[in-house]
């Protein structure tokens, strides 16, 4: 085989891998998610539990080629509802996909961030940080990212996001980060998205159970 031809297979397997995350995580413009949520709280107007149910919709809204990454403008991610109380508006996230990374972060409308990444010269470092690195793929059991560095290093899997079980075409994995006060649960499944999510403090009552009841991939 000529030289010219293996060059190619490798540019066309390093493209695969490339897009492997966006397999896993179907991020096209115009792809949805809606969640049935079951949220407990406190309201303290009338010092007693809510239990409230809603349906939530998350939605891609653009993708922009940043570099070697796309940068993901979602609408509606579901920690939203974390904190409810009786009312949620959808806020505008970024994903920026990095390779085998996703990152989140908030995106306020009058954010500099809007103008950052539709600038290829900016590699947008301090988004791309394990704060907030939120799914690394392959998604394999054991597998941890996210520590705090400014921590003492841990010999639990406390204050870091931990993957509970393998994810397969099939199953959704479990992804937990777990700290004193609270704790959350993706779960996510390869070639669907986020499939549920879970929030519960542990001191001031405050739960919150999301499960996908209907998606729309392009």
């Amino acid at each position: 085989m000529k030289h010219s031809n293996w060059v190619i297979i490798l540019l066309l397997l390093s493209a695969c891998t490339q897009n492997k995350p966006q397999a896993d995580f179907p991020l096209a413009k115009g792809n949805q998610w809606t969640y049935a949520a079951t949220i407990q709280y406190h309201d303290d107007d009338i010092d007693s539990m809510i239990t409230k149910q809603t349906n939530w919709l998350m939605e891609v809204v653009d993708v922009i080629p940043h570099g070697n990454a796309n940068a993901v403008i979602v609408k509606g991610f579901p920690t939203d509802l974390v904190w409810y109380e009786g009312k949620a508006d959808r806020g505008n996230y970024l994903l920026l996909v990095d390779s085998n990374k996703v990152y989140l972060s908030n995106l306020p409308p009058d954010d500099s961030l809007n103008l950052r990444i539709k600038d290829p010269n900016d590699q947008l470092t301090d988004i791309k940080t394990g704060t907030n690195l939120i799914f690394d793929f392959p998604l394999v059991k054991g597998k941890t990212w996210g520590a705090d560095p400014e921590m003492p290093q841990r010999t639990d899997s406390m204050y870091a996001w931990v993957v509970q079980n393998t994810a397969s075409s099939t199953q959704a994995a479990g992804i937990k980060y777990n700290t004193n006060p609270d704790h959350s649960i993706f779960e996510f499944q390869p070639g669907v998205g986020i499939t549920g999510y879970q929030f519960e403090h542990h001191g001031t009552v405050m739960k919150l159970n999301m499960k996908l009841i209907s998606q729309k991939i392009q």
